[in-house]
């Protein structure tokens, strides 16, 4: 039986997040953010399949500061591990702080940022640093950021070579592409190469509650309509993210300031007041996002 408190009602559908429509298997209770994961022997998959999820619902409750203690502690808890091991540890962490770090939308700063443990998951560096470099050149189109999202592009064309079709690489060059296309006003380009990228995320994430998408694809395209004034088009994919990630608070603001820009104050209004409702227990960074 699905707890309440994970039901969130859109469209008058009640809908589960696609992150936690299937948990593990004995799923426990999260322990406290500043708890030390046991990873040894026959624990370490459990606390690989924990650790996902619970720093999964302090992100989407807007908890960060308790998401970067839980991953801090699990940094240190890898330490103990033989090699195999450690390395695929440290790329689920890898993974997860970046989600957190971009679901903090801080764009500017991520241009420059250096993902831990960046060697054990090679693409998620790229990934991040070349969307942000080509979300900040969006507005102003600066060619010296586009320039540094196209090195990110390169680096992500290698590793999907050699990752193949159906990779995160893949993801993370067909996401980094999709920006830069968007960045040159390419708008064809752009949504087809986001809308393949949404259909290969769909793909690695069915069924694996390891695979925590990084940057939504849909968001990113509309995140990108709506800082080029396209309102209609944007609050068209908003509302289509938010069937499949509903608890997405990050998406809802951007939805209330489309809907702000296209005269609907009421609409845009309750979205926002969604907003609150999923985030009343956030941090005070992340509520100062909703606005």
């Amino acid at each position: 039986m699905t707890h309440p408190a994970l039901r969130v009602i859109v469209a008058g559908l009640t809908l589960l997040p696609a992150s936690m429509r299937q948990l593990p298997a004995g799923a426990t209770t999260c322990a406290a953010p500043s708890a030390t994961p046991q990873v040894s022997g026959a624990a370490l998959q459990t606390a690989r399949a924990t650790l996902a999820r619970c720093v999964r619902e302090d992100l989407h409750a807007g908890r960060w500061r308790n998401a970067a203690d839980r991953l801090s502690r699990a940094q240190q808890a890898g330490a103990i591990l033989r090699e195999a091991d450690r390395r695929a540890w440290q790329a689920l962490v890898a993974r997860l702080d970046a989600t957190r770090q971009v679901d903090g939308g801080q764009w500017t700063t991520l241009i420059d940022a250096v993902m831990p443990h960046e060697e054990a998951l090679p693409w998620v560096g790229p990934l991040v640093r070349g969307v942000a470099a080509a979300r900040a050149s969006w507005s102003r189109q600066d060619t010296a950021l586009q320039a540094r999202a196209r090195a990110e592009l390169v680096r992500l064309d290698r590793l999907a070579r050699t990752a193949g079709a159906l990779s995160d690489a893949e993801l993370a060059r067909l996401l980094v592409q999709g920006a830069i296309a968007g960045a040159q006003y390419e708008r064809d380009e752009m949504q087809l190469l986001l809308e393949a990228a949404h259909d290969l995320e769909v793909r690695l994430v069915a069924g694996d509650e390891l695979q925590v998408p990084v940057v939504l694809a849909t968001e990113l395209e509309a995140d990108l309509l709506r800082l080029t004034d396209r309102y209609a088009a944007a609050s068209e994919r908003y509302r289509d993210l938010l069937v499949e990630w509903p608890l997405r608070v990050q998406s809802r603001v951007g939805l209330a300031d489309a809907y702000r820009r296209l005269g609907s104050a009421r609409e845009a209004e309750a979205a926002l007041a969604e907003a609150r409702d999923l985030w009343a227990s956030a941090d005070a960074e992340a509520k100062a996002q909703i606005k």
